[in-house]
């Protein structure tokens, strides 16, 4: 059965892909679907013709697998079949390489858990140890924990069931006017039943055990199928299952026979709603990858956890869910560990992703943080979420309030602990120190405790990992960036972070391929403009959703393809050596629908710590467009239109632009935007944002367009930078360096005769630049 490839993830979602090498071993296998009934067969041998079989298993009704044992490395060939319908083959390697990590069934998952309470994170015989620690090892955890589980004590211990939701499409005001207090108040009514039943757990306390179970009788008496089913408010279905099965785990005992009874049967039907909507709605990680059942998969499985022996369908549950959340997961990243939502929304999907690990590592042994996507995550977040940072970015919600960054503090933490990789204990400790200067978001008020960490306490080690990279890091699965100057000092870092995503500009992620952020000294420069005033608003859709809200190219007032899988970029090419770094931005696909090219080629020249960014574009046949170069910030822009420059200023830190560009063009500076955000949302770090958009005059079917940015701060001095035209080419001198950009067939320079898209000279060395990215040229 030959299928169409896509290279896209989601689009084509199978797996391992043909020719690859996958790093965990055994792989899992994933396939698209077919009508019909009957059982999936999954196929694995030796050879080809598929004659030396090594594996053939009854896979069930779901497109997807993941055996038990690891495979001898090698080179393997595997095929699914249904009835009369056959996968193609395709061809894997095991290499020696590839972390083994075997996970059993779940029956035997079931068998190593404990038939008693506690289940999740702690066993029954832990218990009294962890009280005893309070006292000790835990004593200002406890304190933390006491104090505000004591507050707790002093609130009602009941929530009414929220009202039926307007209908968004006819009055989004009302909407969000609405939904906005049941998703807050519903989720820090059940944090506060986690709260107190971890309270309960480490100490005794029976009134923290019955606070926390009148909690969850009271939020029981819903309807799963009114107005908090998953269809109609999928937030409200969350907050009952988000730490409800925890807190149910750990007060078990002290929960009265009604209230037991009322408690099994609310999360046995939202168990079975969730499941249905995950699986017979297409099935989550293969057909499905809406944003929200990223966490619903995790839900469902400490669910069934924990109410297993009392709902018949637990075990089904946990049966599919075994090869999404061990195999699968994660479907918006790779093995590099950024996240393709963004920061923000990375932090909340894994941080809820780390319930289940913790979970089935405490309760199994086995420890799925080996895989590669846990280390590389932290990293991720301390090269591109600068622990100082005024603007994350590169997604929805990037404001600075104190809870995001204990949580991404708390996060790092957490993988640091069962990693036992320890080189961010830094970043977390300066996330900290941050966090104590920030705001705090009133809207929420739900206590910042986290269970996971008060019962890792001593589970922390002081293993390290392999060095970091001294300046350039590159996450390519995500297409991901960062160039850091100093990780640890905020006054001396230059810090520019871009993306060019292979995800496409869906779910949380705008049209923004090749869009970047640039910090100088602690302050953002440059940021992608407008904010998060709720999920498909005005501003929401028509401004931030497009191109030119972002640090891109747009053509003729065109932008990327908006929502859409096919609108995929990559970050390639990278490079560093003592004189410079560079990546490649590639966004062809992304302006498909008039350019066959539009790339952005970085360079980072270390002894003047500035860039240079050359956009490239070729159109379609037949169709002409004007090149315009775009950046926002929050403080005005300056602009000299002889000289062809701009220049930014935020208290100590500034920004210098060059154009290297000699014919016709011309500035336009804007502010505000069109249509502006709602004020539904705490608004005080929404600043008023500025932008400036350089135009290279008259329609083109090529253009090439560099841009030299010269960041200064107390103590780094701009960079000098003349440009001219000269005999075919476009030229930055940058102190006794140059760079230059190919106008024409051939370009010259000082004694250079090139017909390279760019070629820079830094300390004597020449790099010609292509699509095959930098060269060294003896």
């Amino acid at each position: 059965m030959k299928e169409h490839r896509h290279p896209h993830p989601h689009i084509d979602p199978r797996q391992p892909r043909d020719g690859t090498r996958p790093g965990t071993n055994p792989p899992v296998f994933a396939w698209k679907p077919v009508p019909g009934d009957g059982t999936y067969t999954l196929t694995v041998a030796r050879d080809p013709g598929m004659q030396h079989v090594c594996l053939r298993e009854e896979a069930g009704q779901d497109p997807v697998h993941l055996p038990t044992q690891a495979f001898a490395p090698g080179v393997y060939y595997w095929q699914w079949a249904r009835g009369d319908c056959t996968g193609e083959t395709f061809r894997f390697e095991v290499t020696r390489e590839a972390l083994v990590l075997e996970v059993p069934a779940v029956e035997e998952w079931l068998r190593r858990f404990p038939a008693e309470h506690p289940r999740l994170y702690v066993r029954p015989e832990q218990r009294q140890a962890l009280r005893e620690s309070r006292h000790g090892t835990r004593a200002a955890a406890w304190s933390e924990l006491e104090a505000a589980a004591d507050e707790l004590l002093s609130e009602s211990h009941e929530i009414p069931e929220p009202p039926f939701l307007p209908d968004r499409r006819q009055d989004y005001s009302a909407f969000y006017e609405t939904w906005a207090p049941i998703m807050w108040d519903s989720r820090r009514f059940v944090k506060g039943a986690e709260i107190l039943a971890l309270a309960y757990l480490a100490s005794g306390d029976e009134r923290y055990g019955r606070a926390a179970c009148e909690r969850m009788a009271s939020i029981s008496r819903w309807d799963p199928e009114g107005s908090s089913h998953l269809a109609h408010n999928d937030e409200a279905h969350m907050s009952v299952i988000w730490h409800g099965a925890k807190a149910c785990d750990w007060v078990w005992e002290l929960f009265t026979a009604e209230e037991k009874s009322l408690v099994i049967d609310q999360f046995r039907k939202r168990g079975q709603i969730t499941y249905e909507y995950m699986h017979d709605h297409g099935c989550y990680g293969v057909t499905r990858f809406d944003s929200h059942a990223g966490r619903e998969i995790v839900f469902l499985a400490l669910l069934a956890l924990v109410f297993g022996e009392h709902i018949p369908q637990a075990t089904t549950w946990l049966d599919w869910l075994r090869p999404i959340l061990c195999g699968i997961w994660p479907v918006w990243a790779g093995d590099d560990g950024a996240w393709a939502e963004g920061p923000s929304y990375g932090l909340a999907y894994v941080t809820i992703m780390t319930m289940f690990a913790t979970c089935l590592k405490q309760g199994t042994g086995v420890d799925l943080y080996r895989r590669p996507f846990w280390r590389n995550h932290a990293l991720w977040r301390k090269h591109c979420w600068p622990f100082y940072a005024e603007w994350i970015g590169f997604g929805d919600h990037s404001e600075r309030w104190r809870g995001s960054w204990q949580s991404n503090a708390r996060l790092v933490e957490i993988i640091g602990a069962q990693t036992g990789d320890m080189r961010c204990v830094d970043y977390v400790e300066a996330l900290r120190q941050q966090a104590e200067s920030l705001p705090v978001r009133g809207i929420r008020g739900a206590p910042e405790i986290s269970a996971q960490s008060y019962l890792a306490q001593e589970q922390k080690t002081q293993s390290t990992g392999p060095p970091e990279s001294p300046v350039l890091r590159v996450f390519p699965a995500t297409g991901r960036a960062a160039i850091r100057t100093d990780l640890a000092d905020a006054s001396r870092d230059i810090a520019l972070v871009f993306r060019s995503s292979p995800y496409g500009a869906i779910s949380h992620s705008h049209a923004g391929n090749n869009d970047f952020i640039l910090h100088v000294a602690g302050r953002a420069m440059a940021m992608p403009s407008g904010y998060y005033d709720g999920y498909g608003s005005d501003h929401h859709t028509h401004w931030v959703w497009h191109t030119k809200s972002h640090n891109c190219v747009t053509l003729s007032d065109a932008g990327q393809i908006m929502r859409s899988h096919d609108s995929r970029g990559a970050v390639e090419n990278a490079f560093e050596d003592d004189r410079l770094t560079y990546f490649t931005g590639r966004a062809d696909a992304s302006y498909a629908d008039r350019a066959e090219r539009c790339r952005r080629h970085v360079l980072f020249l270390k002894s003047h710590c500035c860039f240079v960014m050359i956009d490239e574009f070729t159109a379609r046949p037949g169709i002409v467009s004007c090149l315009q170069w775009n950046i926002h910030s929050w403080d005005r822009f300056t602009v000299d239109e002889q000289q062809r420059t701009f220049a930014l200023r935020r208290e100590a830190s500034s920004l210098q632009g060059h154009f290297m560009h000699h014919h016709n063009g011309f500035f336009s500076l804007s502010e505000g935007w069109d249509p502006p955000p709602k004020r539904a949302k705490p608004s005080e770090q929404w600043y008023h944002q500025y932008h400036l958009r350089f135009t290279a005059s008259g329609l083109y079917s090529r253009c090439v367009l560099g841009v030299v940015l010269a960041p200064g701060h107390t103590g780094l001095r701009p960079a000098e930078v003349t440009t001219e035209r000269n005999d075919g080419a476009e030229i930055a001198h940058i102190g006794s360096d140059i760079v230059m950009t190919r106008q024409g067939e051939t370009m010259h320079c000082r004694g250079v005769e090139s017909q390279a898209l760019a070629c820079a000279i830094v300390a004597g060395q020449r790099y010609d630049i292509d699509d095959r990215g930098v060269h060294l040229v003896s």
